[in-house]
């Protein structure tokens, strides 16, 4: 059993000092207690944050970061990037993904996220083969090997739109029949590595009927995470209500038991009652506001949303960046922006912006995942951030100072990542080099 002592910590009901916890040999926090002394053999940090959830992965994207920034046509969208992104989905194999599922993990635990909900859709190897495990055994080996908590979410994708259109040929590797699915989730459940977990996962409800949905659901759900890609896009919301005479969540919430075991990724675009369908299911809004920014799908209800006592997590998706920090910065900015306010993210009890928002993302990320990852309490893993308080910009400050500068005035202050107590090794030569070599096949 190791014994920390951290000088200022965010704990879950907010920042505290002199701050003595215990790690027990499975490397859970065993006790906590404030307004300690320093004791022999504690190992001193300064400034601990909880370490963040990744709501929402597509790991394969990461080989293209960046390289989407051209304009195609005058009406450059999602829809535009989304061809693009296609062309590497039909080019990565089971041994290239392994490989970059490695060196993506590693960047997201150097960055402060120690868990990953992987939304995973290509299913099929390159030959288009019966075999749907490969791929899935790439993320889960290589979530296992570097170390991140890792929540598969294997994907239902039918159908093209709405209407039930078969999926076009770029599609054909996420492609599953509901039996299958069902086939491929109770065999992936066998394989998983101690401590890994594996939720239902619906791509949209452009993809996937209401009918399948049921079935899958009534066939596997057990209280598991249940994570689904809505209302992302306002071509996407218009298609659903044209076709069903709904808009996208009041169709889920009509026809599903949603409740706080869902996430519901990119809930972007939402009026009034659904922000309170959402609100009162206690379902989680699963945000990529990096994402969301860089394929220019809209800005969150997030003032609404907080009055209402809504749960959020976020997430890197695309992984165009992954930083936390900038994640909750682009969140925040994009409501100051629409509503020309400032400190939008905020509550009586949690006025600092940086505070309000690490918390909030924590606690929704934990649910989003179910894994023992809400932050420094009892019972949770002991993962957290120690923050090097050295660096210039946080001269003579403390606790909430801090997170709101690493947030909004920093472009990248240093971070150490502990997992069940443990300070995580750096990215290793071999990581790198691999993710290089399988840059050079993909591009």
């Amino acid at each position: 059993m190791q014994n920390y002592f951290f000088k200022h910590a965010l704990l879950a009901n907010g920042w505290q000092e002199n701050i003595r916890v215990k790690i027990s040999s499975d490397g859970l926090f065993s006790d906590i207690s404030v307004n300690e002394t320093l004791r022999y053999n504690d190992i001193e940090l300064d400034c601990v944050i909880p370490a963040m959830p990744n709501c929402h992965s597509h790991v394969f994207q990461r080989t293209m970061a960046g390289l989407t920034e051209f304009k195609t046509s005058e009406s450059d969208s999602f829809w535009s990037w989304r061809e693009l992104m296609y062309q590497y989905a039909n080019q990565i194999d089971a041994d290239q993904l392994y490989h970059v599922a490695r060196y993506c993990y590693a960047e997201m635990l150097e960055a402060g996220y120690t868990s990953i909900c992987e939304f995973h859709y290509i299913h099929r190897d390159l030959n288009h083969s019966n075999n749907t495990e490969n791929m899935s055994m790439a993320i889960i080996n290589a979530a296992n090997d570097i170390g991140i908590d890792l929540t598969l979410l294997p994907v239902l994708y039918t159908q093209a739109h709405i209407d039930g259109s078969p999926l076009s040929g770029l599609q054909q590797r996420f492609k599953l029949s509901v039996p299958e699915y069902i086939q491929l989730y109770q065999s992936l459940q066998q394989k998983l590595h101690e401590g890994q977990n594996i939720g239902i996962c619906f791509h949209s409800l452009r993809a996937v009927s209401i009918e399948q949905i049921k079935i899958v659901l009534n066939e596997l759900d057990t209280g598991q995470p249940i994570h689904i890609h809505i209302a992302e896009q306002t071509a996407e919301v218009n298609q659903i209500q044209q076709h069903l005479g709904k808009r996208p969540v009041e169709l889920l919430f009509k026809h599903v038991d949603v409740a706080a075991n869902w996430c519901l990724i990119h809930a972007t675009h939402l009026n009034k009652s659904e922000i309170k369908l959402i609100t009162r299911s206690k379902a989680i809004a699963g945000l990529c506001p990096m994402t969301e920014a860089n394929l220019g799908d809209g800005i969150f209800p997030l003032t609404e949303f907080n009055q209402q006592s809504g749960r959020l997590a976020i997430g890197s998706d695309s992984h165009i960046l992954i930083n936390p920090f900038q994640e909750l910065q682009m969140l925040e900015y994009s409501q100051r922006l629409n509503d020309q306010k400032r400190i939008i993210a905020s509550s009586a009890d949690s006025p600092n912006v940086g505070t309000f928002l690490w918390n909030s993302a924590i606690k929704g990320g934990a649910q989003a995942c179910q894994l023992p990852i809400d932050g420094i309490q009892v019972g949770q893993k002991a993962n957290w951030l120690s923050i090097n308080t050295d660096t210039t910009l946080l001269t003579n400050l403390k606790g909430k100072q801090i997170l709101d500068t690493m947030i909004f005035a920093s472009n990248q202050i240093p971070v150490e990542t502990y997992r069940f107590g443990q300070k995580q090794a750096s990215m290793t030569k071999n990581i790198v080099e691999n993710y290089k070599n399988t840059l050079k096949s993909l591009r």
